[in-house]
């Protein structure tokens, strides 16, 4: 598994929705650079931060801070990798969607934009937990788009600059270098997270929310962690042998 910074800069190029479409510079996925991110949007807490997992074995998970709210997947988008999610892509198109209406879920419109979107998904499915400064983008965005639909939200970010510059301030603050927002990235971001004890993948990519078939006890945030394993260990068996993956858990601290 890597953690060269590098390769952890995560972009979604294909699959996404409406073209043409604007594009954000893409955010580096390591945890100092999506902790200022979530200051850049207006998350008032400083308990709350972005670490890495770095595996799933027991005595790893452990060094993980708990609660955990929130679980990031930065993956690479492989020929092989592709063709499974097409699979599933054209699955969902023709089975009712099955997923709690709690659930806070925007879809990609945006290119670049997955790693914000995999943040906005971590901090909005977990609002009970947070303050948000009211001056500062995310909250008006959330506020704005809670009764929309999927698509609707990704319409809205679109045309939502202040959501824009907040991205782009810090996509040029990371350790790799700084990648242009109309080059071609193959890397995507995702998020985990529990709702009503249950597994849920947010992927913009995809119409809808992604239920797993994983029951998650309630107050167990070391369940989320260890719930998410078959299902990035699957993902990372879909790369046909690539493994530039990483992970980050949005966890309290103190």
């Amino acid at each position: 598994m890597s953690t060269d910074a590098e390769i952890s800069v995560a972009a979604a190029n294909a699959g996404e929705l409406n073209k043409p479409k604007p594009r954000w510079m893409p955010l580096e996925g390591n945890p100092e650079v999506l902790n200022k991110y979530l200051k850049n949007l207006g998350v008032k807490n400083d308990d709350y931060e972005f670490v890495e997992i770095i595996g799933f074995d027991e005595e790893l998970l452990a060094f993980v801070p708990q609660p955990v709210s929130a679980v990031l997947l930065i993956f690479p988008i492989t020929d092989e990798h592709e063709k499974h999610r097409r699979r599933e892509f054209e699955e969902a198109a023709h089975t009712p969607p099955d997923y709690s209406q709690a659930i806070y879920f925007l879809r990609q419109s945006v290119g670049n934009a997955c790693g914000s979107i995999a943040v906005i998904h971590s901090v909005a499915n977990n609002l009970e937990k947070f303050q948000l400064d009211s001056h500062k983008p995310l909250a008006h965005f959330l506020e704005t788009t809670k009764l929309m639909t999927p698509e609707q939200r990704a319409e809205h970010l679109k045309h939502a600059l202040d959501m824009a510059t907040a991205n782009d301030m810090i996509a040029e603050e990371g350790d790799s270098h700084v990648i242009d927002r109309e080059e071609h990235v193959n890397l995507h971001f995702v998020c985990f997270v529990n709702v009503n004890n249950e597994l849920y993948e947010l992927d913009g990519r995809h119409p809808h929310p992604i239920k797993h078939s994983v029951k998650i006890h309630s107050g167990q945030s070391l369940d989320l962690l260890r719930s998410t394993k078959d299902v990035i260990l699957k993902l990372i068996e879909n790369a046909g042998g690539d493994i530039r993956f990483s992970m980050l858990a949005l966890t309290k601290i103190s």
